[in-house]
């Protein structure tokens, strides 16, 4: 809930829905007289902000006009300020309507003028109305002063008070004389009634609204009853001056309940009307001020935004009154502001709302997670029309909801006037984004935090997969927004599949929220109650309510993901029942297979990968596994700490499922498999298409894992045997299955660290082929194992073209480089398999010149090959790489004809490895993704690709470097302290006499900057005193030679180098979008417009970086001592910029005048062409004028 701003935040106070306008008038008169009326207030009108809603209520008394009757408004429209595309407001807030600026002032309740008062018509016996609908003797009171009596008069514009029969008879000629004589009671002087807090305040005050004792019923809020202890019947009218911002109110007393039936439902009726009737209800200031209030939390929209008087009452009125309590139990008069979907009260915390069937009186009930309700009691005359427009607005940010879940207790004429529901395919998803960010707002936290995907290419599609948090210091999620993320997509009909797999939902795992279950879900969307109470289910933990509330309000959910979401692992196995009381489980089996068991819920595969099961967790999993109506299609439980004996219960437990099970994954567990065993246990599945037994124990045996004949009964999409040690009876027995024609199914085959050997490989590939040549539709996976055993065998088959079309052959250690060009030229010839990785091959040595060649035949004379990854590897264990050589390999790819993704990472390419890839892609046609990152590519070379592109208009990948920038930075930081750190500061300076560990790479970079140094002096016929006194100093060896560096200059060297990456990556942005939509026929230009500073010839040297940043920071007082050293003007020859004067001159001075020579000496820095002096190019031209700002 966000804060009150200003005052409020130290009162330590939230704010409400409410915008409080100003505490009634003060009980002390007010005394100055003499002053002037506000002017800010003006009698002006604003449009109605209930846009498109129609009347709300009918009845045989002229109460509401009809809807058709009043004309089309419009609500206010702020001064553009950004707020177009921020999402509109819900509620205001409970706090003064000031704003910054505004022109028209705080609404005030200290106005010392009266009001002209507005009579209406006149009739032609002097009434103060056309037409009176109730006039009778009433009792007004307060609680000091003594009760009265008085004669109030209801007109169709007023309510008016006489001081008795008599004079209401003389007003009004409706009013009948009083047919005795009157009582003395009525002989005092006629006085204001006062029988409120209000009345009190107001008793003196020369703006009371009715100081002439009438209330206009224009100004009316809220007509209600009064309930304060007191032995009769009373109604509060509150009233607001809208010229004036001044509320008041006035009680009525009544000893029978029948007349005050009649006097509240007649002004009610009366005061109604003339609210319909106003086209401009709320003056423009008070609107502006309003709306803006709502603008500044980002939540208004015009379209979507009402504005209502509404009175908050007090929470109790019980017992009796006193002078003392006054101001606690007054009515204060506010506006209550409804937008879309934000406020400090969000639509979506809305529990209940209440509207009185015989009052203005209503109640709005909010509630955020784990916190206490909140209760708005508030009244007004437009209740009616509240309750409607925050129905809606909730129907709209809930369009999928198909219960309320709040309490909307309304009179049956306010639900036979809610409008119809709101369409949910207006938008995308059915509305998800709009509903996530209304229960964010609603509870408090930033939507942009929250990352997730939707994945339209995998089964049970489309899917939901919410990812890590976007703020990189949180790992996590809170509470709140993984609230915000689940109950945003209940009863949400777009998703096959919910996935919140990596996303750790501990926090919600044992959490209780004792305050209310008002979100409880106790049925499925369509109405079929789940078989517990709602007492029983509310005692579970919130994860277990909002995963059972997921999977019960969706029909189309089939999938659930849930891998590695729960870490907390189970307390240890022991056979009794503390034990098991301790163990609260992964929350996860708990809410989901009740469900299945009872059939409520249509998800029937379920992921638990990586989530350690308990025993808790094991009773309810085998409790559902046994029931045959579950339907269960797969449960996947890889790496969930499973023993042999938790394992046997569940595969003994899933021979239920035998007609429908298609998966079945239990990788990574602990427990060791028996042959003989398992294969009784998993032969009853008849429809299994995906099997996953990667890094499993067996028992010792000769016998297969799985026998041929039971792979054969399968139909088998993927079979992973990744880890798990193969034998010879199990290679032949997945090679007699590759042999039948029920493994046509197959797609894929993971053997990779199997331990098998290349002939083992080489027999696979045979008893996949169906003809030499024809690729078989398969990827296999042989990464990790024993290939030089047998190699021959393996290469010859590769050769012969016997491969499947996808092939995997990672982390191959090669003792003999041999073998490895062996592999290559076999795959050169073959003409079958379509994408290769042989990526992270450990050679013993860099790749020799025949293996290099090797590789460069392979890549000019492949055919087939459409996805190439030749990465190494470079990490803390392993450091895998082709070495130099792969640069000439890779002109190869210049004569390719088929390639069209190369994955060439971790190569240590550089410099010469950047410009071979951008010479193949000025001649490569066929090229589509280049991945090349983590190459050490200097920014010279990234700009050399770039500038490839010019000529290259296919390529629609290219990696943007982001490590070699980072790594650029660092270096140069490092550098540039080096040179700082380094720099003489004596005639024998350390480095002169003893050579640092890195002088040697220093040199070079001071020796370019010396050569920078004599260019610009060389290109420049202004050269400068100073300069030719430094670099004369410089040659001799002086310690001056080189400019201390500061921290800021530092940093300028800095963003320089950050801003030169900047620019090149903006330009392969820019060639990358080209290409895009040259290759999907969308019109673009051929011509990338760049400069020439852009070119490769103007970046990568630090020299000019140092230079730049020795010119452009501003002089620091290392500098001015520097420059101190100058003198007289006999140490340095007269310049352009000298003056006349022989005396000499300030340091001070002289260094105004070696800045203004700056932009001269530094207009060579991104074109240092050679030059006569005097000539200056296109480049030192705009470089000179983008300097001449910052020096003149």
């Amino acid at each position: 809930m966000s804060r009150a701003g200003g005052d409020d935040r130290g009162a330590g106070s939230k704010r409400k829905s409410l915008f409080s306008l100003s505490a009634l008038t003060q009980i002390t008169p007010n005394r100055d007289e003499g002053r002037s009326p506000s002017r800010t207030l003006r009698k002006s009108r604003t449009p109605s902000f209930e846009p498109e809603l129609p009347s709300t209520t009918r009845d045989e008394s002229p109460r509401y006009r009809d809807a058709s009757d009043s004309p089309k408004i419009r609500p206010p429209v702020l001064p553009s300020r950004g707020a177009s595309n921020r999402p509109p407001s819900v509620f205001g807030s409970l706090r003064s309507l000031r704003s910054a600026g505004d022109e028209d002032t705080l609404m005030t309740a200290t106005s010392s003028k009266a009001p002209s008062i507005n009579w209406g018509d006149t009739d032609g016996t002097g009434g103060h109305a056309r037409t009176v609908y109730h006039h009778g003797e009433v009792q007004t009171s307060s609680g000091m002063f003594r009760r009265k009596r008085e004669h109030l008069v209801l007109t169709d514009t007023h309510l008016v008070r006489c001081k008795n029969q008599a004079k209401a008879s003389d007003m009004f000629s409706a009013v009948p004389p009083p047919s005795g004589k009157v009582s003395s009671v009525h002989r005092h002087a006629s006085m204001p009634s006062t029988g409120s807090a209000q009345d009190l305040q107001s008793l003196h005050s020369d703006s009371s609204g009715d100081k002439e004792g009438r209330i206009p019923l224009r100004q009316v809020v809220a007509v209600h009853r009064l309930d304060d202890g007191r032995p009769y019947f009373a109604i509060e009218v509150d009233y607001l001056d809208d010229d004036t911002n001044q509320a008041s109110s006035m009680t009525l007393q009544l000893g029978d309940p029948e007349e005050l039936g009649v006097w509240l439902t007649r002004i009610r009726n009366a005061a109604n009307r003339i609210r319909l009737q106003e086209l401009n209800p709320i003056i423009v200031s008070n609107s502006k001020n309003a709306a803006r209030a709502v603008e500044r939390d980002n939540d208004y929209d015009p379209g979507d935004y009402a504005i209502y008087k509404v009175v908050q009452r007090p929470a109790s009125r019980s017992g009796g009154r006193s002078s003392d309590d006054l101001s606690k139990i007054a009515s204060t008069v506010c506006f209550l502001a409804i937008g879309i979907h934000k406020g400090s009260f969000g639509i979506l915390a809305l529990t209940a709302l209440r509207l009185s069937e015989t009052d203005d009186t209503f109640e709005l009930t909010f509630r955020l997670p784990m916190q206490p309700s909140k209760v708005l009691y508030l009244a007004s005359l437009a209740s009616h029309d509240i309750a409607i427009r925050l129905h809606h607005a909730e129907n709209r940010l809930r369009p999928e909801c198909a219960h309320r879940l709040y309490t909307f207790t309304v009179p049956s004429l306010v639900e036979r006037e809610l409008l119809p529901p709101v369409e949910s395919d207006v938008e995308d998803h059915n509305c998800l984004v709009r509903t996530l960010i209304a229960y964010c707002v609603a509870y408090e936290v930033n939507p942009t935090n929250i990352r997730y995907t939707i994945t339209y290419d995998c089964e049970d599609a489309p899917q939901f997969a919410l990812l890590k948090p976007a703020d990189s210091r949180r790992q996590e999620y809170s509470a709140l927004e993984l609230l915000a993320v689940m109950r945003a997509l209940r009863y949400n009909e777009t998703f096959g599949t919910i996935s919140f797999a990596s996303v750790r939902l501990d926090c919600l795992n044992g959490l209780h929220d004792k305050h209310g279950s008002e979100l409880v879900c106790s049925q499925t969307k369509r109405g079929t109650p789940i078989r517990a109470t709602v007492e029983e289910l509310g005692r579970s933990c919130l994860l277990v309510q909002e995963v059972r509330a997921l999977a019960v309000t969706s029909k189309k959910l089939r999938r659930m993901n849930f891998a590695g979401c729960i870490t907390a692992k189970p307390p240890q196995y022991i056979d009794n029942h503390k034990s098991k009381a301790n163990d609260i489980g992964c929350g996860i089996v708990e809410a989901l297979f009740p469900l299945c068991r009872h059939q409520t819920t249509n998800v029937d595969w379920i992921v638990l990968n990586g989530i350690q099961l308990g025993e808790t967790d094991l009773d309810y999993l085998v409790g559902a596994s046994v029931e045959k109506a579950c339907h269960f299609r797969a449960i996947e439980m890889s790496k969930c700490g499973l023993t042999d004996r938790s394992l046997s219960l569940i595969l003994d437990a899933l021979r239920a499922q035998d007609n429908t099970l298609e998966s079945i994954d239990i990788s990574g567990n602990i427990a060791r498999l028996s042959p003989s065993t398992f294969e009784a246990q998993i032969s009853v599945f008849g429809f299994i298409r995906k099997i996953d037994l990667s890094h499993v124990q067996r028992t010792s045996g000769a016998e297969a894992l799985i026998p041929a004949e039971t792979l054969r009964a399968w139909r088998l999409e993927e079979l992973r045997l990744s880890g798990t040690p193969v034998n010879a009876q199990t290679v032949e027995a997945i090679a007699s299955y590759l042999r039948s024609s029920q493994s046509e199914t197959l797609r894929e085959l993971r053997l990779d660290h199997t331990y098998l050997s290349g002939g083992d490989i080489a027999l696979i590939m045979h008893a996949m082929t169906r003809q030499p040549g024809q690729a078989r539709n398969l990827h296999l996976d042989i990464s990790q194992n024993h290939l030089d055993k047998d190699h021959d065998q393996l290469a010859t088959t590769i050769a012969s073209g016997l491969a499947p079309s996808h092939l995997t052959i990672q982390s191959i250690e090669y003792e003999e480089e041999s073998l490895f060009r062996e592999l290559i030229l076999a795959l050169g010839t073959n003409n079958s398999v379509r994408s290769l990785d042989i990526s992270k091959a450990s050679l013993p040595c860099d790749a020799s010149e025949d293996t290099c060649r090797a590789l460069e035949r392979m890549f000019s004379e492949n055919k087939t090959l459409e996805v190439l990854d030749i990465s190494g590897e470079d990490s803390r264990l392993e450091i895998s790489k082709f070495g130099v050589g792969i640069n000439r390999a890779l002109r190869g790819l210049r004569r390719n004809t088929a390639l069209v993704i190369l994955h060439v990472k971790y190569q240590k390419l550089g410099l010469q490895g950047a410009s071979t890839l951008a010479d193949v892609l000025k001649e490569n046609k066929t090229l589509r993704e280049l991945h090349c990152e983590n190459n050490h590519i200097p920014l010279s070379g990234f700009t050399d690709l770039i500038n490839a592109l010019s000529r290259n208009t296919t390529l629609v990948y290219l990696s943007p470097m982001t490590e070699s920038r980072a790594e650029a930075l660092k270096k140069t930081e490092s550098q540039v302290k080096a040179i700082r750190d380094e720099t003489p500061t004596s005639p024998r300076s350390p480095l002169q006499s003893k050579a640092s560990p890195l002088s040697a790479a220093g040199f070079g970079m001071r020796r370019g900057l010396a050569n920078v140094k004599k260019n610009v002096g060389k290109a420049s016929s202004y050269t400068s005193s100073y300069t030719h006194s430094h670099t004369h100093k410089e040659r001799s060896g002086s310690p001056a030679a080189i400019t201390q560096l500061s921290d800021q200059d530092i940093k300028a060297a800095l963003r320089l180098v950050d801003e030169s990456w900047d620019r090149q990556t903006y330009r392969l942005e820019q060639y990358l979008m080209r290409n895009y939509n040259m290759m999907n026929g969308i019109p673009t230009a051929m011509e990338i417009e760049e400069e020439d500073f852009e070119r490769p010839d103007s970046v990568g040297s630090l020299g000019k970086i140092l230079e730049q940043v020795r010119f452009d920071t501003t002089p620091t007082t290392e500098k001015e001592l520097q420059f101190a050293a100058v003198k007289s003007p006999e140490d340095a020859p007269p310049g352009p910029f000298d003056t006349s004067s022989s005396e000499a001159e300030s340091p001070e001075a002289l260094r105004m005048k070696q800045d203004r020579r700056l932009p001269k000496l530094g207009s060579n820095l991104w074109d240092n062409s050679a030059g006569t002096a005097g000539e200056h190019t296109p480049g030192i031209e705009r470089f000179a004028q983008e300097q001449k700002g910052f020096y003149d």
